[in-house]
């Protein structure tokens, strides 16, 4: 869509370049955004800006390591105490994003850093690239998805979206975290359910020594594959895992009627939002090739328009030049006064010519007239 030319970022073509423009600006929108976040355990914001014809954000440094890192080089590094509390800290960290009406959009083990002490960073929002992709015809085809951490709703262009999918992500990752892998991608899940197999997840539930129920049944819950099922708030979370939760904290279990009903209706807001997302592209299309047929009308006009100058400046030198000749060929030659300093430039400037140069006509008629009077030395235009 752009490139890097003497450090401008610019959009390769010139039908490119509004839809550029448009996702710079819901960038800098979003990242200004972002910087409204203040919590300990959310990587700062220091400054957004724009420059080099494109928008930057620049992050406050985090020293420490990413918890992929940690999962895969420190497997003994973090034990049950550990875990429950980024477990809350992380919790707390997304209540606070999500009380500002954001979705994070990118919750994953690489997006959590864990310095010393380890305290968890959450870093890197994806609602800034998936903002610049829903506005982008070029940029609508990548998918701002991470397999077994983004729930089915992230995978669908329109689908609506809500904080049930950042806990689903964050309920990943501490699945990640207790048992060393990613859940099964969500995609396998309801394809699972939709041809009546049984899901591929496996419930934490009493599999994992050293934590209680309701802390694996909230991960569990926040699990499920349709979002209204999920823990639907970061609060709602928090609450179950420190025992006031109020109502059940199991995962609801669904009959076979139940899950084909809700993927009929899944799959009938699948073919409206692809619908939706078809009329976008065809309206899109047609606007780009409106905008390109102008551009070649008015390429066209314009190459018209040097020509017809080209021409008629060839013209009028034409023109010129045919004047100054004929001038020249009627000027008379005896009111002619000739410098004899000039000789060499009037000889260059007959040399090539038929008729013989005035000025060796003159020299010629004075020898003539030399020899005719006698007087050395006289000849025409020329005083002894």
């Amino acid at each position: 869509m752009c490139c890097r030319a003497d450090h401008e970022v610019r959009a390769r073509t010139r039908s490119q370049q509004v839809e550029f423009d448009t996702v710079v600006r819901l960038f800098v929108e979003e990242a200004r955004r972002l910087a409204k976040l203040d919590h300990p355990n959310i990587v700062g914001v220091h400054d957004v800006f724009e420059d080099n014809g494109t928008a930057y954000m620049a992050l406050d440094y985090v020293e420490g390591r990413d918890l992929l890192d940690v999962i895969e080089a420190e497997p003994t590094r973090l034990g049950p105490p550990e875990i429950r509390k980024i477990t809350h800290r992380l919790l707390d960290a997304v209540i606070h994003v999500h009380d500002l009406d954001i979705l994070h959009r990118d919750i994953s083990p690489d997006n959590v850093l864990l310095d010393r002490n380890n305290e968890p960073i959450l870093i890197d929002f994806g609602a800034a690239r998936d903002t610049a992709r829903r506005a982008s015809r070029v940029l609508s085809a990548l998918q701002v998805v991470k397999d077994g951490y983004s729930p089915q709703e992230f995978y669908l262009a329109g689908s609506p979206q809500s904080p049930a999918g950042d806990l689903y992500s964050l309920g990943a990752t501490l699945h990640h975290l207790l048992t060393g892998a990613a859940p099964a991608n969500s995609h396998m899940r309801l394809a699972a359910l939709a041809e009546q197999r049984p899901d591929p997840y496996k419930p934490l539930k009493s599999r994992m020594p050293g934590y209680d129920d309701r802390f694996l049944l909230a991960i569990d819950r926040a699990l499920n594959v349709f979002a209204k099922d999920r823990v639907q708030t970061a609060r709602q979370w928090r609450d179950m895992i420190d025992g006031t939760a109020t109502g059940p904290v199991s995962a609801p279990l669904m009959g076979e009627k139940e899950v084909a009903a809700r993927i009929q209706r899944l799959v009938a807001d699948t073919n409206a939002a692809v619908k939706v997302e078809m009329e976008r592209a065809e309206r899109e299309r047609r606007e780009r090739e409106a905008r390109e047929a102008q551009d070649r009308e008015a390429r066209e006009q314009k190459r018209i328009r040097l020509k017809q100058q080209a021409m008629r400046e060839a013209e009028e030198a034409a023109n010129a030049i045919t004047t100054a000749r004929m001038a020249t060929e009627q000027e008379p030659e005896d009111d002619k006064t000739h410098d004899p300093e000039n000789h060499s430039e009037t000889l260059c400037a007959h040399r090539g010519n038929t008729a013989r140069p005035r000025l060796l006509d003159r020299i010629w008629r004075g020898f003539r007239r030399q020899g005719e009077t006698d007087q050395v030395g006289q000849m025409e235009g020329y005083g002894a």
